[in-house]
């Protein structure tokens, strides 16, 4: 089946065609126009009017609270009702009940409008009850003829962003149309207003004997609690209304801390004061130094000891004098021990004291324990009567709370659901529909744009036929759509031979013409040649040939180097090995044997097969595989360009690296269809120079053709070469 493109599109034919079609569509439109102008005419005018009311919350400060004491009602306030809840009220104001309400009020029944049993309405009526549309149904009540009719008309809906609610109705008669709307409005408002004083009254009748009930049930309550309480011995007192038995629990128990206490300080003073005498140092006891007559006895002492050491620098310890003072000082030294030790058996009596104190009082709260171990029955039951007793007693609060708030509201014949009409409908002076003449005027323009495509279309269909199919057998290396063909030719053939005079005309004429020259740019590094085949990469498929000066350099290691500095750029590549020859890329990368660029391109494998990837990079390879040394079928052209259309359409970049004479044979078939070419030379080398002139690649001249020598780097002495994805450096050996 041909296809057309729009190439092959022949405009004028087109045009022609519609031109000669015009005056036909231009007929057909007014037509068409006029038919719905004529046809509309036949309908009866309906008109269309809309009513809005807001539906509120009303709610008391406090739901609970008593009326004011002036008389006036709690005071309230407004609650903004969310989505939801107009919806709801949405839903109700379509209840049957309210229809059936408004129905009877403006009397629906005795129209024909609304009750088909009556006659057709309009013109277009009458034709469609002669044709036996728009008869009543059989069986169907009037009521449910008029309500199925009045639903229909009407609408109901709470606008985008708003929380109002429009009711809109569509009639025949411009003030039934506006009736509608205010009157269902004005029963949805009177219908909330009384359904909530009803159920504020209905709300009082059935609590008031709750309320009576609970009065009797808390009373006994209470009374139970009491005589149990009795029954049991269990009073109550102080601020706290605490237990008799907790509070001569608690206060034993601060009495024994204070016991112990008092006992523990008594302990320590007596241990001291023992120890103190003990060590002759007796006087230095707090409560011997706080005695007065200890006081003076000391003084005494201090004076007579004070008269010995003055009199034994004269007198003898034999001297009457000095006899009779030591017996004093010995005397005062016995009275100082005896009131010592009187003070140290004080206090071992206080001790002993405050240990029987202490045993008192733990016997005390052991007699107490025991009696509030044995009344715990007796609380447990008590708890729960005062608890039943509690929980009825805030029933009977809530209640009587509740009647006071319903009763309030009763009063004051507030209403928590309230509805207001915000916005009343008018009658419309201008019928909604139909619209006679954007009506018409619509119709008249689809029926020009339809017949405008159909010309077209036809237009189009007739001009294909004339469309010659393309060629079938075409080569693929001519579908390579947007590639730039270069020049290609021998390099001898660019050197113009000596021509003698005579002959000038001849040899003019085998000359090819001349064939601009290209530069060669020269690259010292892998990641410099990397960037520029990169920067020059603008859509997919960049295609790069790269060869060695000789046909005995190898130029494996610097396309592997190539190919993985490419895909660290972030460019997705692809490496094509070569090397009919042998012992190539992939023998060097140590991969194992399988499939190649010969078996895909004889046929013996697919992509699947072929495409490996370079070990530690993100680039991929196609090994060169077995050549089975036919290189005619290899070379095939069509088969070449077909394996490397379908790679630029996969890869950013694909590379093929080869040596000189391989390379120069694919680059021959392929008619040197690539986007670059790289020779890899050794610096200061001139053989590739003489076998490459300028503006040359490989033994021909060619143009278009980004052209790329790269110096490869040369160990020196002592030194070996360390090749990465991105550049090449010396390291010391």
């Amino acid at each position: 089946m041909s296809q057309v493109s729009p190439d092959n599109i022949d405009l004028n034919a087109v045009l022609a065609s519609i031109k000669v079609r015009v005056p036909l569509l231009v007929v057909l439109s007014v037509t068409a126009g006029a038919v719905t102008f004529l046809g509309l005419g036949l309908v009866a005018p309906r008109y269309q009017s809309e009513a809005e009311l807001v539906v509120s919350a009303r709610g008391l400060v406090d739901p609970f609270q008593s009326p004011r004491r002036d008389g006036g009602g709690a005071e309230s306030f407004s609650v903004r009702m969310d989505k939801e809840a107009v919806n709801t009220h949405v839903r109700a104001l379509r209840s049957p009940e309210l229809g059936a309400e408004i129905a009877a009020k403006l009397k629906l029944a005795e129209r024909p409008e609304f009750n088909p049993a009556l006659g057709p309405v309009d013109s277009l009526g009458r034709i469609l009850l002669l044709a036996g549309i728009g008869a009543p149904r059989a069986g169907e009540s009037e009521q449910d003829r008029v309500l199925n009719r009045f639903f229909e008309r009407l609408e109901i809906y709470s606008p985008k962003e708003s929380r109002a609610i429009a009711i809109r109705f569509t009639a025949t008669d411009a003030d039934l149309a506006a009736d509608v709307p205010n009157a269902l409005a004005e029963a949805y408002r009177r219908s909330l207003a009384e359904q909530s004083i009803v159920e504020t009254d209905e709300v009082q009748q059935a609590l008031g004997p709750k309320i009576d009930k609970l009065k009797l049930e808390v009373g006994e309550a209470d009374a139970a609690v009491e005589r149990f309480r009795g029954e049991a011995d269990i009073f109550k007192g102080g601020q706290q209304s605490t237990g008799l038995n907790e509070q001569q629990l608690a206060e034993l128990t601060a009495e024994l801390s204070r016991a112990q206490a008092t006992k523990s300080e008594v302990q320590s003073r007596f241990t001291a004061a023992r120890e103190m005498m003990k060590s002759g140092s007796g006087d230095a006891i707090p409560e011997v130094q706080r005695s007065p007559l200890m006081q003076a006895v000391v003084q005494q002492r201090v004076r007579l000891e004070r008269q010995i050491s003055e009199l034994s620098v004269s007198l003898l310890p034999g001297h009457p004098r000095m006899q009779q003072l030591n017996a004093d000082l010995v005397g005062l030294k016995k009275q100082i021990a005896g009131e010592v030790a009187k003070v140290v058996d004080s206090l071992d009596k206080e001790a002993k004291a405050a240990a029987l104190r202490v045993e008192a009082v733990q016997k005390d709260v052991a007699s107490v324990k025991t009696r509030v171990v044995d009344t715990g029955p007796d609380e447990v039951k008590l708890r729960q009567l005062q608890t039943e007793a509690q929980s009825k007693r805030q029933e009977l609060e809530r209640l009587q709370a509740q009647f006071e708030a319903n009763r309030a509201k009763a009063d004051s014949r507030s209403v928590p659901i309230e509805a207001r009409i915000v916005s009343r409908a008018r009658a419309a002076s201008v019928p909604d529909f139909p619209r006679k003449g954007p009506f018409a005027g619509l119709a008249a323009f689809a029926t020009l744009l339809l017949g405008l495509a159909i010309t077209i279309t036809r237009a189009l269909l007739a001009g294909s036929r004339n469309i010659t199919a393309p060629r079938v057998g075409q080569s693929a290396a001519t579908r390579s759509a947007g590639r730039t063909e270069p020049v290609l030719a021998p390099v001898h053939a660019a050197v113009r031979p000596d021509v003698e005079l005579g002959d000038e005309q001849t040899s003019v004429a085998n000359e090819p013409l001349p064939i601009a020259e290209v530069d060669v740019a020269r690259v010292g590094t892998i990641g410099s040649l990397a960037r520029r085949l990169s920067s020059r990469c603008d859509g997919g498929g960049y295609r790069t040939l790269i060869a060695g000066e000789t046909d005995m350099m190898g130029i494996g290691s610097h396309a592997i180097e190539l190919a993985k500095a490419v895909a660290e750029i972030g460019q997705s590549v692809i490496l094509i090995d070569w090397a009919p020859e042998g012992d190539g890329i992939a023998h060097a990368l140590t991969m194992p044997q399988g499939p190649g660029i010969f078996e895909l391109l004889s046929g013996g494998a697919n992509f699947e097969q072929v495409v490996r990837r370079v070990p530690g990079s993100d680039a991929q390879i196609i090994g060169s595989g077995a050549f089975d040394g036919d290189m005619a079928a290899v070379l095939d052209p069509d088969r070449l360009s077909l394996v490397l259309d379908a790679l630029d359409e996969a890869y950013d970049q694909v590379i093929v690296a080869g040596r000189y004479e391989s390379s120069r044979a694919f680059f021959e078939a392929i008619e040197g269809r690539v986007d670059c070419g790289v020779l890899v030379a050794d610096p200061g080398r001139i053989g590739s120079v003489l076998r490459d002139p300028p503006g040359s690649y490989l033994g021909f001249e060619v143009a278009e053709i980004d052209l790329v020598r790269y110096d490869r780097q040369v160990a020196a002495a002592g030194q070996r070469i360390m090749r990465t994805g991105r550049s090449a450096a010396a390291v010391s050996g």
